[in-house]
């Protein structure tokens, strides 16, 4: 026995102080849980980056969908697109999952959300029975606005009553549409607590602001190119003479039949080339052959194919046709003694005027209130040396704008008209803003609006005629134009913004400098509104945008009175030495519509978006435009879609999840 313990105490005795076999029995048994270890770090390693990327990939996809939709309509499209995405960021078979099962939904407010899921099969782990882990993530995205000021800038000029290819509306109707959409879709992103202030400025050959400014800012008195009564005089209309002549008609074959109208360019309505076979036979003898009276002779007119007519009615362009087949008349003249032979015919008043630059005393229209409200005033320019009511309202509040530089001055002489924050002087007329007063404004030695050469610079020596030379009173579709009022910026309410695009009028020609300078009026903030622009940026920083949306190019008339006067007269922006040219002014436009809207981008930290609305996108349009911000809409859809994706930047597109 003793024997026996003896042996023991030195086999374990030698066993104890072998390190060696200790370490391997250790080691021996603790592999396995360290097998088990890095197994599990390697595999929740996988797992955790398989997470990251489906969450990417989950994002991607939600964003790529948002940005997609049209307004708050969810389509097929939208969610091909989203998967798209998410396919392109996480492809079948990454990281060794299983195929990904993805689903992407909006609801009714717009917002995307999507729910993405696989498998990560284990490694090391599956020795431990834990063959899979499964990934599941969710992802959201809406559209976010902070405080945001959008400025409109729109063409309202005559072509906007026409109607682009394919489309059932015309362009103002589609305007009105596309904007109400692209404020709905703006208000239904609208944090609580946050402000849209929305501004409007309708141009055409001049703006109507003049209800928005106060009456120290408008001049008291201004001179026009207008004309005094100059005396008359007593014309003999001489005495009847021996014989009358006189024919008549006849339709031997009615062979005639109007067509359907159609509509053409509203801004240049005139009728296309008639189609057209006029044949008139030869007068007929005398009958009776003698000088005998009374006497006849005849003659036929044979007609076939078609005339066109153009009209403007209601700023609408219609051309007729008009279609003959063998539509022939017989005219007769007939010559016969005079009754009245050799009595006197009586006589008429010639009224005589001077047509000449002249001063007027326009502080009515200012109205009484702390902004101008209008009024009105007689003036005696009506024809036979009558007085005109000459009325200035928030319907035809238009302005002609203050001083500027002629293009053959010197860069001494101020342009106080492109200085966007400059405060008028009352006590220096240059810098005030006047009334655009279509009743007083005269040309001088010409009788054509359209009407190229004769146009005499009011500078000159006055014209004395008794003819009523050209006026653009009552031409307020064309020539004497005054666009829909325009709104400062301020919140609006749907209704409120729904009737003030159903008033927009179309009509007058199109001069894009005069609408862009004033939407920067009336969003900068360092000029004539600071007060209200600086007062909106208390509640904290302010994103500012103006959408500038035209659909033609640029168009001015010399014979068209617009923010600088009737220009063949007044020449205030082009010499004075002759006639200026359409081509020539445009040229002005377009030069000053590109500094202007650098104003905008560089000066003014203003957003630009322009839009050509059934128009070619020209290098003057989006070099106008802020980086990737310019736009072509060719019909209606296509200019609802692009207020949309507009109004999608301008909210901020972000995940929400």
């Amino acid at each position: 026995m003793a024997r026996n313990m003896t042996m023991k105490k030195g086999f374990l005795g030698r066993l104890a102080k072998d390190q060696a076999g200790n370490v391997l029995v250790i080691t021996a048994a603790a592999t396995i849980p360290m097998i088990a270890i890095v197994g599990a770090a390697v595999d929740i390693s996988r797992a955790y980056l398989t997470r990251t990327r489906l969450q990417q990939a989950c994002d991607a996809g939600v964003l790529a969908g948002r940005k997609s939709m049209t307004g708050l309509s969810w389509e097929t499209e939208n969610r091909e697109k989203a998967l798209e995405f998410f396919t392109m960021n996480f492809p079948d078979g990454k990281y060794g999952t299983s195929v990904p099962t993805v689903s992407f939904q909006a609801n009714n407010l717009g917002a995307v959300s999507g729910t993405a899921t696989t498998n990560v099969p284990m490694t090391l782990m599956a020795v431990f029975n834990k063959s899979i882990i499964p990934i599941s993530v969710n992802c959201t995205a809406d559209l976010q606005l902070p405080n945001t000021d959008i400025m409109f800038v729109l063409d309202t000029t005559l072509s906007m009553n026409d109607s682009n290819e394919g489309d059932p509306v015309n362009r103002i109707t589609a305007l009105r549409n596309s904007v109400t959409s692209f404020y709905n879709e703006l208000n239904l992103v609208k944090p609580e607590g946050s402000h849209i202030r929305y501004g409007f400025v309708p141009y055409s050959s001049t703006v109507n602001v003049g209800m928005l400014l106060k009456p120290e800012w408008l001049a008291s008195k201004w001179t026009y190119d207008s004309r005094i009564a100059d005396g008359t005089e007593i014309v003999s209309s001489g005495v009847e003479a021996e014989e009358l002549t006189t024919t008549s008609s006849e339709i031997l074959n009615n062979g005639v039949s109007t067509g359907t109208k159609f509509q053409g360019a509203a801004e240049k309505c005139t009728a296309p080339a008639n189609k057209l076979s006029d044949v008139y036979t030869a007068w007929s003898g005398w009958s009776p052959s003698s000088t005998s009276l009374p006497r006849t002779r005849t003659r036929t007119r044979t007609m076939n194919g078609t005339s066109y007519s153009a009209s403007l009615s209601g700023g609408i362009c219609w051309i007729t046709p008009t279609d003959y087949n063998n539509h022939i008349i017989k005219y007769t003249e007939k010559r016969e003694a005079n009754p009245n032979a050799g009595k006197d015919k009586g006589s008429s008043t010639r009224y005589y005027w001077k047509y000449k630059p002249i001063e007027y005393d326009v502080s009515a229209l200012k109205g009484g209130g702390p902004t101008v409200s209008g009024g009105s005033f007689i003036a005696p320019v009506e024809n036979n040396h009558t007085t005109r009511t000459i009325k200035w309202e928030a319907k035809n509040a238009c302005i002609e704008e203050r001083a500027t530089r002629r293009t053959n001055e010197g860069a001494d002489v101020p342009m106080y008209d492109m200085d966007v924050d400059l405060v008028p002087n009352n006590s220096q007329p240059d810098t005030q803003w006047k009334p655009f007063l279509p009743g007083l404004v005269y040309g001088r030695d010409t009788t054509s609006k359209t009407a190229t050469t004769g146009w005499v610079y009011s500078g000159a020596a006055e014209t004395r005629s008794s003819s009523n030379l050209v006026t653009p009173w009552n031409d307020t579709t064309q020539y004497g134009a005054c666009p829909s009022p325009s709104r400062k910026l301020a919140e609006i309410t749907y209704n409120d913004l729904t009737k003030y695009l159903n008033a927009l009028n179309p009509a007058g020609f199109t001069y894009h400098d005069i609408g862009f300078l004033w939407g920067l009026r009336l969003m900068s903030r360092d000029g004539i509104f600071k007060e209200e622009n600086q007062a909106a940026e208390a509640t904290g920083r302010v994103a500012r945008h103006l959408i500038f949306m035209t659909d033609g190019d640029t168009d001015t008339r010399i014979g068209a009175y617009d923010a600088w006067g009737l220009s063949g007269v007044a020449r205030r922006r082009t010499s004075t030495n002759s006639i200026p040219t359409n081509a020539a002014q445009n040229t002005i436009t377009e030069d000053r519509l590109k500094e202007l809207c650098s104003v905008a981008k560089d000066k003014k930290n203003i957003t630009v978006w322009v839009i050509a609305f059934g128009t070619d996108l020209t290098s003057l349009l989006s070099g106008c435009a802020s980086p990737n911000r310019a736009y072509k809409a060719d019909n209606a859809a296509e200019l609802t879609a692009t207020f949309s994706e507009i109004a999608s930047q301008i909210a901020q597109l972000r995940l929400t999840r």
